[in-house]
């Protein structure tokens, strides 16, 4: 993976966020196990169900005049993050 993605994951004050669900409908959920691409991807590989449910990893960015901004652990693209008050789906 680049070495931007790998800077995210090792400064543990940025969080990660799993989004999952099934069809157009998904919840999130604050990631709390280890921080490196192995554990996440088991996770990830866990929330899919064998193919019946999508899951993506999220770890936060930075924030712009739109709000926070993400990058996609699996696919490096940005993406903007969803509130999470205190580890809870907001």
């Amino acid at each position: 993976m680049n070495k931007y993605i790998d800077a995210l994951l090792a400064d543990a004050t940025r969080q990660i966020v799993i989004v999952s669900g099934e069809g157009e409908i998904g919840g999130q959920d604050v990631y709390v196990g280890k921080r490196t691409l192995r554990a996440i991807k088991g996770r990830l590989a866990r929330e899919r169900c064998r193919g019946e449910r999508w899951a993506r990893a999220i770890v936060y960015s930075h924030s712009n005049d739109w709000g926070d901004v993400g990058v996609d652990l699996m696919s490096g693209e940005y993406c903007t993050m969803h509130v999470i008050d205190e580890g809870i789906a907001a």
